[in-house]
């Protein structure tokens, strides 16, 4: 019998293995898991530690705002200037009067500057007027606050009464005004000034004075027009007005009030405090007209801006109409422009202008109309008789008619007029156009080079103008410069030439050459004021004639130079404002009281000035 039992250690074939299991230790034990959760928390801390440190914003020192209103205003809010965070509302209460809201504001350490003098906090919500829309931004979110920097320098402070309504202009140099009306006619806080039309202030405070007798309007004029805080300077509100003589103002009907200025004389003295107009000026006076007061019975056709006329022609208008002071008559102001003045003389008639009148008589109905403005408009109406009297100045007082007299639709005064005008009906003188022209070396190549100006031909066969068109440049070759003026040509002969301050003498035997051209003047028509006159600068005719006023020349030179007649240091400066181009250059410059050239006008870079003639007598001779 075959033993088939398996020996130990050998396995029966027919019995199926048996697997062995060997336990392994996990790698995810408790112990493990337990210490990488305390190094995720430790980094957690870490990163929490850091972002609150980067993210913390030190603190600046801590203000206060007083408001009549809170405006929804709660802890946590911020102050902003320009869009950017520069604090943080850290208390709303009611102020300790219980009379408005104390809001605490902590400021960041980089905004501490903000807590000075002359800064402004305000709450920004949302506005909506005819004029503006404004924190719009609000309406979906939080409230918050607003500054505007007081000026730099200024001393720290840390309570501030806040406005009640936004600040539109962003000037930390702006210039505080007090204007007083009679009445606010609807000015409210936020209102514009304007100037030609330009935002130049606004409006930040509307209270009745302490008498309750009238307004007190407090402006905030930017840096950029603080001029305009001057002695002179006009305020009204403008509003609409609709009459026969002017239309203004319609702009209000659709936009807010706001406040018009008027500037003051230029060199006006620093002015805070000033008394608003009732209503608009007169427009502004140009200098050489002569304002006069008319006085009638009734006020019938007398209205501010209506026209003067003087054969249907406008020649003034009225400035301003009121009773006299003991109300016997009515009194209007009236200017009469530059180019008409000499219409008016101590003889002169005005009257009314009634549009339509209707009389009947032996010849039967007699119908007489003005022009049809007249009728719907009115106005004066001006003659002078044929033998016209003195003339008058500022503040002469006529009598003005209900209607006129037939006599006086019949004068005829034969009066010149406009301009170009000289006292005593004496001619102008007539420069003529002319070139100088030389030639330069410049780089080894002659270049052809030109000046042109004004010269006046004299009797005594001399010709004026300003130096540099008479005489040689210094750059000029030898031999090539030659004057050209009326067809005629003239060598430049140095010792032909006289210089006297920037005026020049040229001595030409030919003058006489040019008298189909233009009127040979006399010495004798040659001045030499003390001081500015009235002037008249002339070119070309009398339709190119500019008439500047002294109070557009000032002098400039020593007083010892200029009696001692040294015309270099004595020549006038001419203001900016009067319109000269290069085109007027060597025009002669005539005074309007005797018509007598006191000089030549030259045009430099340095500034327009008159090089006037000498006190001295004119050279007879050329050395």
């Amino acid at each position: 019998m075959t033993n088939d039992a398996p020996t130990p250690g050998e396995q029966s074939k027919d019995e199926i293995p048996a697997a062995k299991i060997t336990a392994e230790r996990s790698r995810f034990s408790v112990e493990s898991l337990s210490t990488r959760m305390w190094g995720v928390t430790a980094v957690a801390l870490v990163v929490s530690i850091g972002l609150a440190v980067w993210s913390h914003k030190p603190a600046g020192p801590t203000i206060t705002i007083r408001f009549e209103q809170g405006h929804g205003l709660r802890p946590g809010n911020l102050l902003q200037h320009r869009g950017i965070e520069v604090g943080t509302v850290t208390a709303v209460e009611l102020a300790d009067d219980e009379q408005g809201v104390a809001v605490q504001v902590e400021l960041l350490a980089t905004a501490e500057k903000l807590a000075r003098h002359g800064s402004e906090f305000w709450v920004v919500r949302p506005r909506v007027s005819l004029s503006k829309v404004t924190g719009l931004d609000t309406v979906v979110g939080a409230r918050y606050l607003e500054v505007q920097p007081g000026p730099s320098g200024s001393d720290p402070r840390f309570e501030f009464d806040g406005l009640e309504t936004p600040l539109s202009l962003s000037d930390s140099e702006a210039v505080e005004i007090e204007i007083r009306f009679e009445n606010g006619d609807g000015l409210a806080i936020g209102d514009e000034v304007l100037h030609r039309g330009i935002v130049v202030g606004e409006v930040t405070t509307v209270d009745l004075n302490n008498e309750l007798t009238g307004v007190v309007v407090n402006v905030r004029l930017l840096n950029s027009a603080s001029r305009l805080a001057r002695i002179g300077t006009q305020f009204w509100v403008e509003r609409p007005t609709v009459s026969a003589a002017e239309i203004r103002g319609l702009d209000t009907l659709v936009g807010g009030r706001y406040i018009a200025v008027q500037p003051g004389i230029a060199d006006g003295a620093l002015q805070t405090t000033f008394d608003g107009l009732s209503k608009a000026p007169p427009g502004d006076l140009p200098e050489g007209g002569v304002e006069i007061v008319l006085e009638a019975s009734q006020r019938g056709g007398l209205r501010r801006g209506v026209p003067v006329l003087y054969r249907g022609q406008r020649v003034g208008h009225v400035i301003a109409v009121a009773l006299a002071s003991d109300a016997t008559t009515v009194e209007a102001r009236v200017w009469i422009e530059a180019a008409y003045r000499e219409l008016v003389r101590d003889n002169s008639r005005f009257w009314m202008n009634s549009g339509i009148d209707v009389s009947v008589g032996l010849d039967g109905l007699k119908l007489s109309a003005d022009t049809l403005s007249s009728i719907i408009v009115g106005g004066v109406s001006l003659a002078t008789p044929p033998q016209p009297g003195p003339k008058v100045s500022t503040g002469h007082r006529f009598e003005c008619s209900v209607k006129s007299d037939d006599e006086w639709l019949n004068w005829q005064a034969r009066i010149p007029i406009g301009s170009h005008q000289i006292a005593g009906g004496v001619p102008l003188p007539k420069p003529l156009r002319a070139s100088l022209r030389w030639e330069e070396k410049r780089f080894g190549f002659r270049r052809d080079k030109q000046r042109s100006g004004w010269i006046l031909p004299l009797s005594n066969g001399r010709l004026l103008g300003p130096a540099d068109l008479l005489m040689l440049d210094e750059k000029a070759i030898e031999g090539t410069t030659k004057l050209e003026a009326a067809g005629e040509t003239i060598k430049i002969d140095p010792a032909s030439v006289t210089q006297i301050g920037g005026l020049a003498i040229l001595k030409h035997d030919s003058a006489a050459a040019f008298d189909s051209s233009a009127v040979l003047l006399s010495s004798a028509r040659l001045g030499a004021p003390a001081e500015p006159v009235d002037c008249l600068i002339v070119t070309s005719g009398s339709e190119t004639v500019l008439s500047v006023p002294a109070a557009r020349f000032s002098m400039e030179g020593s007083e010892s130079s200029a009696k001692a007649g040294n015309s270099a240091a004595t020549t006038w400066l001419i203001d900016k404002s009067v319109p000269l181009t290069a085109d007027h250059h060597g025009a002669s410059v005539v005074s309007r009281a005797d018509g007598k050239v006191v000089g030549v006008l030259c045009i430099d870079g340095d500034g327009n000035r008159v090089a006037l003639k000498p006190k001295k007598p004119m050279p007879k001779s050329i050395p």
